[in-house]
């Protein structure tokens, strides 16, 4: 039985019963997708967690055995620094009892026996004349004494101990260390070097005392007086890495007798550095100031920088973070994270050194390992997801969209208008109530629909005369509210200007109308100072002197002149006075019959200060060409007020072009067209009005200005005053590049 069901399931014309409804969108498809995409969320939830669970048991393991790896590795790459650190800080309590036990008695004979002047101004331990291949590097140790250095008994005593024990010392340290050596701070060194006569072969000029080997265990740099090792140097005469473990030695008066020393070779080290590690990571050493010892990609820029290579000279981001985060560590070892590079960094830092050495493990090893795991799990859930859903697809076919489907048929048939419509059904499921509901329902939207035609035609009748009234009264209101805002504007304009001048007004009168009195004293009084001059010729010294002073007959002609300019300056300031009343109008409500030409000068007049010139600007010009029209018939006020608006609007346009080069006009003429209509015509030579622009400059609130510099309203409010109040007409002509005229049309007789 089982296996006919599966092979059955597996079956070609299964797949195709089973897929065959949902050929096109149905719910059948929709319920499967919903679930395919509920049962994928649940899988991937449970893949993601998975991982995470994997990953974090992977993690801590990873890190327990990165901790005994490291901890083990440093100990064991440790050995070999602190036996050396050890070696040297033996020697160098030795020699301190060597030099007690040392007596005075022979101490000339012995040195003599052992060094030899050299031609050189050295002294060695082997006479110059005999070849060096003859010296038993396997037996003694080699002694240097630097150029012209006087040895003092003192001095002899530490050699010597130093000799004797380092005779002893080294053959038997050298299976695991090249060397042993003591240097004194007289530039004189003992040294042992299996099969290498080093103090034979040094140079005369040599300076050990200047060597690193050496000053970095003096007082100097070392004041705590502990053993210390060198930095790494590659020495090209055995071509080997090369470190030294120092260990100064003081005397009871706490000078320093001498260091000792000891070169660890590193080659080893540094193979097993970068060879020996565990699969998929790499190791590496460095300083704690910051050199690379050892690393497997930086091999070569080590070796040409002579173990003085900087990680920041690198520039290699990785290395740099695993720098900083281990020089930030109190601890000798442990696990860190570098969250940056994506790796845990294993520390230990080398016993009594300032090395580090570190173990990379890149996390991608743990990832990689958790992905195959997961992939697993994933593409068996996906398995068992299909599966299920083709079993799902099966019952739902069967008990849910075949049934559906016939419903699906008489929906569409009642949304085509047939509501006659009984459907049987012997089912009593939600399919069967839904099946009862279908005939109910027909039967209501039969009644329905009838009712929903008639108030849908009553609704759009109604919906027609609202918007008819909203638009009127939108229309108004918008109307209304420029009005408002120009006359309230022209209003305060005219009273302030109207105040103006009748506070000029009044001091001016005053002023003209004491002009021709004060005229007459002072030549009534000139005149008195004539018969003064003429009867009394011989004029005494003071007075003289004082007419001298004065310069009487200057003041006699200047008088005269400065009262006849101010008798001009009156009438000029009563002449503004009077413009400025009549473009102001503020008594004149009603129509009244008015010289255009009138309106138009004072108006040019109030703009005056806009025309002239400055340092940045050249003068406007101003042609007029005015004909014989008669009075017109207006509301002087407002029809100021379009001249304003307009010759404004002009002055502004010719801003941006007013330069020295630049010759801004500005041309008024007006004309009778017939015997009750007259034309005023204002053009600028400015550059134009684009067309688009042009379509839109009479409408409420369009601006072409900067925020702050116009409201939009002037031309809106100049095109109601014309041809709404006045019957009139205004049109604007204009082309890009040649200027802007503005023509306005007004009856004479309202």
């Amino acid at each position: 039985m089982p296996v006919n069901f599966i092979q059955r399931f597996f079956s070609k014309t299964f797949f195709e019963s089973c897929l065959k409804p949902i050929e096109e969108p149905s719910l059948t498809r929709k319920i499967l997708l919903n679930m395919a995409v509920r049962i994928t969320i649940v899988v991937l939830i449970s893949t993601a967690f998975t991982y995470f669970h994997v990953m974090s048991n992977l993690e801590v393991q990873t890190k327990q055995q990165l901790d005994k790896y490291i901890t083990q590795r440093g100990q064991r790459e440790s050995f070999i620094f602190q036996l050396s650190q050890d070696n040297v800080k033996l020697l160098s309590q030795k020699i301190l009892q060597e030099i007690s036990l040392t007596t005075a008695k022979d101490l000339n004979a012995d040195f003599r026996s052992i060094y030899f002047p050299w031609n050189d101004g050295t002294i060695r331990n082997f006479p110059q004349n005999r070849p060096i291949k003859e010296f038993d590097t396997a037996e003694f140790p080699g002694s240097f004494i630097g150029r012209n250095i006087k040895v003092d008994a003192k001095h002899k005593q530490v050699l010597l101990a130093a000799h004797k024990l380092i005779s002893g010392y080294g053959p038997a340290w050298s299976n695991r260390f090249v060397d042993l050596y003591f240097i004194t701070p007289n530039n004189s060194l003992v040294g042992y070097w299996q099969e290498m006569p080093w103090a034979l072969q040094a140079k005369p000029y040599i300076n050990m005392n200047e060597e690193e080997y050496y000053y970095a265990a003096d007082a100097k740099h070392n004041p705590e007086r502990k053993p210390v090792f060198t930095g790494l140097y590659y020495d090209t005469t055995v071509n080997l890495w090369m470190v030294s473990a120092l260990a100064p030695a003081y005397d009871n008066s706490n000078n320093i007798l001498g260091v000792a020393g000891q070169d660890i070779v590193l080659s080893d080290l540094m193979t097993n550095t970068i060879n020996d590690k565990l699969p998929g990571t790499y190791n590496l050493i460095f300083h704690k100031d910051g050199r690379l010892i050892a690393h497997p990609k930086y091999m070569k820029e080590i070796m040409e920088a002579q173990g003085k290579l900087n990680i920041q000279q690198l520039n290699d981001q990785a290395l740099s973070h695993t720098f900083e985060i281990i020089k930030q560590q109190n601890k000798n070892s442990g696990v860190l994270e570098n969250i940056k590079d994506k790796t845990y960094l294993g520390f230990s830092r080398l016993k009594n050194t300032d090395w580090y050495f570190i173990t990379v493990y890149p996390k991608s090893l743990l990832s990689n390992f958790a992905v195959e795991t997961v992939k697993f799990i994933f593409i068996a859930a996906l398995i068992s997801l299909t599966i299920e859903i083709l079993l799902l697809l099966s019952v739902i076919n069967k008990e849910i969209a075949i049934p559906l489907n016939e419903l699906i048929t008489i929906a569409d048939d009642i949304s085509a208008g047939k509501f006659d419509i009984n459907v049987e059904t012997k089912r009593e499921d939600e399919i069967g109530r839904l099946a009862a509901s279908f005939n109910e329902m027909s039967t209501q939207l039969n009644t329905t629909f009838s009712s929903l035609e008639n108030a849908k035609i009553e609704l759009e009748n109604r919906v027609k005369e609202r918007t008819k009234e909203l638009q009127n009264t939108l229309e108004h209101l918008r109307s209304t509210q420029a009005q408002m805002l120009q006359a309230e504007k022209m209003s305060a304009l005219g009273q302030t200007v109207a105040g103006v001048a009748h506070e000029i007004n009044n001091p001016v009168n005053f002023i003209h109308a004491n002009i021709d009195y004060l005229q007459t004293y002072i030549k009534e009084l000139l005149e008195l100072v004539a018969f003064y001059q003429e009867y009394y010729p011989e004029v005494p010294a003071l007075l003289q002197q004082k007419i001298d002073e004065i310069d009487l007959e200057f003041i006699a002609e200047d008088s005269v002149k400065i009262l006849a300019s101010m008798n001009t300056g009156t009438v000029r300031i009563r002449e503004i006075v009077k413009s400025l009343r009549n473009f102001s109008r503020l008594d004149e409500a009603e129509y009244k019959q008015v010289d255009i030409h009138e309106g138009i000068d004072n108006t040019l007049l109030i703009l005056q200060h806009r025309l002239k010139n400055n340092s940045t600007q050249s003068e406007i010009t101003i042609t007029k060409e005015y004909a014989q029209i008669p009075l017109v018939q207006c509301y002087a006020g407002k029809l100021n007020q379009v001249f304003m608006n307009i010759l404004g609007n002009a002055i502004d346009a010719l801003s941006e072009l007013r330069t020295s080069d630049n010759s801004s006009n500005i041309s008024i003429s007006t004309q009778v067209i017939d015997e009750n209509w007259v034309r005023i015509c204002i053009a600028d030579n400015g550059t134009g009005i684009k067309e688009e622009v042009r379509g839109n400059i009479f409408n409420p609130f369009f601006t072409t200005k900067p925020v702050g510099k116009g409201t939009g309203l002037g031309l809106s409010i100049s095109y109601q005053i014309i041809v709404e109040i006045h019957k009139g007409k205004i049109f604007c002509e204009s082309e890009l590049g040649k200027g802007t005229k503005f023509i306005v049309e007004i009856p004479i007789h309202q």
